[in-house]
């Protein structure tokens, strides 16, 4: 059986698979770069993937980050890399764009150095979208030498070129592609798991047996009152539009792969893991708030206690 893991984006809410991913590594007692073939994820869950994947410095068959570590990235660097510019504040972002990419950047430089995608220690893929072209855009590590088709890049340009959400940053330039502009693969495949289904059927074409585990950053819940949107025009649609078509993406992906993998002989084949979010404020990608943080800690907990069998039934398959 060949074991897929995708994860959603989401910003600072990838928090929630973040824990899910540290009670797994914690059941197992192995890391999840031993226990998935395949890693794909969008946007945050990007970075979440290659931080999983990323090789250690001094023992480079092991990962440098456990899932619990990489929990930091969220949990200590989200209030500088959401700290809205000046310019934002005095145009409340209807002229620019809301954050300065310096502080991801930084940050992404910090957790990633000089590692490059060839060097993830599993397959992994990275969804983004190139607007120059206007095509979608998949770094994919094994393409680097396997078709040579792919540019061996560091791994912190493709977190940062996957996580280029409209109007939050701006594009990202990479100088191996050049006259190409990346933005967030949300825009298309905020929930990559039907991508890394498809990846998989490429990769294993000779094992119809695929287990996938898909992993939400929650679902909004909070209703977009009619009096509110009937007199939005463009500039009042343009955020509240991201956030729905990333929801409805992520739905249908979900309902999709629940007919492709349905259980067979008693055993799961497709796990989806995910939590509503009824709390005020935990749907923004970009509340970096201590407060906020917090809300999003209890949600993974929450997530964490009530799927407490499956989790435990997904770990005894992961092992065998």
């Amino acid at each position: 059986m060949k074991k897929i893991l995708s994860i959603d984006g989401g910003g600072v809410r990838g928090i929630i698979p973040a824990m899910l991913l540290a009670e797994i590594e914690e059941q197992t007692g192995k890391p999840i770069a031993e226990l998935f073939d395949l890693v794909v994820g969008a946007s945050t869950g990007g970075i979440l993937a290659l931080g999983l994947v990323t090789p250690d410095d001094k023992a480079p068959d092991k990962p440098r980050y456990s899932a619990e570590q990489f929990l930091g990235f969220y949990l200590e660097e989200s209030h500088e890399i959401f700290d809205k510019s000046l310019f934002f504040k005095i145009t409340r972002g209807i002229f620019t764009r809301r954050y300065n990419a310096m502080a991801l950047e930084k940050t992404l430089k910090k957790y990633f150095g000089k590692t490059m995608l060839s060097e993830a220690l599993k397959d992994v893929v990275i969804p983004s979208y190139e607007i120059r072209g206007r095509f979608t855009a998949f770094f994919k590590s094994r393409d680097v030498y396997a078709k040579k088709i792919e540019k061996n890049v560091y791994m912190r340009d493709v977190a940062r070129a996957a996580s280029a959400a409209p109007t939050y940053f701006v594009p990202k330039k990479i100088k191996a592609y050049p006259g190409a502009c990346f933005i967030d693969g949300g825009v298309f495949a905020n929930n990559p798991a039907m991508c890394a289904y498809a990846e998989a059927k490429e990769i294993f074409p000779d094992d119809d047996d695929l287990l996938v585990v898909s992993l939400g950053t929650g679902n909004p819940q909070l209703t977009i009152e009619f009096e509110k949107f009937r007199t939005w025009g463009l500039l009042g649609w343009a955020r509240p539009l991201w956030y729905i078509l990333m929801d409805g993406s992520s739905d249908v992906v979900d309902y999709q792969l629940g007919y492709v993998l349905p259980d067979r002989q008693e055993a799961k084949r497709y796990y989806r893991f995910q939590i509503e979010l009824l709390k005020k404020g935990t749907e923004k990608l970009d509340d970096g708030s201590q407060a906020n943080l917090q809300a999003l800690v209890e949600l993974g907990q929450e997530l964490l206690d009530t799927n407490r069998q499956d989790i435990k039934k997904l770990c005894q398959q992961l092992v065998n």
